[in-house]
């Protein structure tokens, strides 16, 4: 009890947002670690102070991140992608899928707003997104898998429900919808920093995550994932020198 007692008390040290608040809205925004909060005034001195001269050094800091992501979902750091939010993530997909008109996206219809208009924007391209109702909270797997069909292209759901906080049994839903030949996309950030995963045995083809919620991590930092042989089928969408 005493070795526990020590951990959580250090744990809490790190958070100065313990010292005014029992804070419990990290579903809505984390407050940043100790830790991270000297991570970012560091690189503020250091952009002041050194400017283009510290640029190797941010460089490996980048690579690091993507490490330390890569293990915490259980995927290889070039599986991995540094986006600046969830939506970001989903959009990349949505807009870089090889859609043909006909197909469909199958969603559940109390989705937060990034899991959903990014999928209704491709209507234009001909592609139905579908949007099962949930009745108080409670996602019926039986009535997802009923929407899908043999164009139904991906499932993107979320892990753990923003508003209802009902958690997906992903094992469940990556079988329902690989048995109909469709790719399961993961919006994680409600999930991840709270319960473990592993991309690669679960089965999940896409994930994407923000880390401002249980990450504990400041606004504009996500993380994004796919496997190399999805990435190759992916359209980039936007094109620079850090992509080419």
């Amino acid at each position: 009890m005493t070795e526990f007692t020590n951990s959580w008390r250090h744990f809490r040290d790190q958070m100065p947002v313990a010292r005014r608040f029992a804070y419990l809205d990290h579903a809505a925004t984390a407050p940043i670690s100790g830790p991270a909060s000297e991570a970012v005034q560091a690189w503020l001195r250091q952009a002041a102070e050194l400017g283009g001269t510290a640029w190797p050094e941010w460089e490996e800091s980048v690579d690091q991140v993507r490490r330390t992501a890569a293990d915490l979902i259980g995927a290889a750091p070039e599986e991995l992608a540094l986006v600046p939010n969830t939506t970001s993530g989903i959009s990349l997909v949505a807009e870089g899928f090889p859609w043909r008109e006909g197909d469909n996206v199958v969603t559940l219809a109390n989705e937060f707003p990034s899991n959903q208009y990014p999928w209704m924007n491709l209507t234009g391209r001909g592609v139905e997104t579908r949007r099962v109702p949930v009745e108080d909270g409670r996602v019926d797997l039986d009535r997802l898998a009923g929407v899908c069909d043999v164009r139904t292209r991906i499932v993107s759901v979320s892990w753990v429900g923003y508003a209802s906080g009902w958690r997906m049994d992903l094992g469940a839903l990556v079988s329902l919808a690989h048995e109909r030949g469709a790719l399961v996309f993961l919006d994680a950030i409600q999930g991840l920093g709270v319960f473990p995963i592993h991309v690669g045995r679960v089965g999940v083809d896409f994930l994407a995550a923000d880390g401002h919620k249980w990450l504990l991590g400041p606004e504009g930092t996500g993380l994004m994932a796919t496997t190399a042989e999805l990435r190759r089928r992916l359209r980039p969408v936007i094109s620079g020198w850090r992509n080419v």
